[in-house]
């Protein structure tokens, strides 16, 4: 019997919520669910590891690097690598950015910018993190064996990353370093 994605995605991340540690800078999470011709991926990160601070960004320079995290992320390819054999296609790429919105008005009104992020600085509670979702379409999903991760590259501040998969293979938890990115599937 196979159990539907959402499914499959639910028993990962209740693990993951009853294993998950408190928020530690320099550790990601990933969870990586396939089923049938789907491969969805979840990676969460501290702001901190992405781009070294938590708190709304003060001047144009963390305002830069708050884009360029956003940016980096949207871009699964800068991210991860899958086998070139299994014909997977991004359908889907959703970012979840603490200071987002406020930065998209960054220039036109910076008193209402301010206050905006002041606003989500204080719902962090100091422990800011961006989370991406990513769907693919599998051409050959029998060939979709690894995920080798390349954020340790695009984002040198992460040290680990604690992943999690489920498959028709089983699943599977399993740390992740930059000696060690290949998570298999």
């Amino acid at each position: 019997m196979k159990l539907p994605i959402a499914l499959l995605l639910a028993c990962v991340c209740s693990a993951a919520q009853a294993q998950h540690a408190a928020h530690e800078h320099g550790v990601a999470e990933l969870r990586v669910a396939v089923e049938g011709k789907a491969l969805h991926i979840e990676y969460a990160s501290p702001l901190d590891t992405l781009v070294g601070f938590e708190h709304a960004p003060t001047d144009e320079r963390q305002h830069r690097q708050l884009a360029e995290a956003e940016s980096m992320l949207r871009n699964a390819a800068r991210l991860f690598r899958l086998p070139a054999a299994a014909g997977c296609v991004l359908k889907k790429a959703e970012l979840s950015s603490p200071w987002a919105m406020a930065r998209q008005g960054h220039g036109a009104d910076e008193a209402d910018d301010h206050d905006h992020d002041h606003e989500h600085a204080h719902a962090a509670e100091g422990h800011a993190e961006m989370e991406a979702a990513y769907a693919f379409e599998c051409a050959r999903p029998q060939a979709l064996d690894t995920l080798e991760l390349l954020v340790f590259d695009a984002f040198p501040r992460t040290r680990e990353v604690r992943a999690e998969r489920v498959s028709d293979r089983g699943q599977a938890a399993l740390s992740l370093t930059p000696q060690r990115r290949q998570l298999p599937l």
